[in-house]
């Protein structure tokens, strides 16, 4: 199995939450951001503001998992991603405390928790995003890409800096 997570180029995003609303009409039905798997935060100073979508992480070191009481967190053996089971969860936002990125949520009306599940290898968000900002990679391409776009932020730097 591929290990597989949801990226984001930072300067495609503009903040639409187009991406919310695709993931809570998918899994909830309705429209209502406030289900959604997927959470755009809007980073705003007095020059500049940025979106940013936040989404499970898939962390080596699960902190979420590990502090579930019940153990209602676990991979899913096809696509990766951490799931919660309804079934077991109690609804103790321990994981939301535990989960650094703020990534996982308790649903107020059904009282149990939940995260991005990747919508079994095929991401909702990422297939509605008008500006192509979300993309499903690898892991290992992830970073290669974060490489190469730094080399080439770099590069256009340094050819402003020798150019007359």
């Amino acid at each position: 199995m591929a290990d597989y997570v949801i990226a984001v180029d930072y300067d495609k995003c503009t903040g639409c939450r187009i991406c919310e609303i695709a993931c809570s009409v998918t899994h909830g039905g309705e429209v209502n951001p406030v289900r959604s798997r997927i959470r755009v935060v809007r980073l705003e100073t007095e020059s500049s503001a940025i979106a940013m979508p936040v989404m499970c992480m898939k962390c080596v070191e699960a902190f979420c998992k590990a502090i579930c009481p019940v153990g209602a967190i676990s991979d899913d053996p096809v696509t990766g991603a951490r799931v919660v089971s309804e079934d077991k969860c109690i609804g103790c936002s321990a994981c939301v405390y535990a989960c650094p990125f703020g990534a996982i949520a308790v649903d107020g009306t059904l009282g149990r928790a939940f995260n991005c599940n990747l919508c079994d290898g095929k991401p909702t968000c990422v297939r509605f995003c008008p500006r192509d900002a979300l993309h499903y990679l690898e892991r290992n391409e992830v970073s290669i890409q974060l490489r190469r776009r730094s080399v080439e932020q770099y590069g256009a730097l340094a050819r402003r800096a020798m150019s007359p």
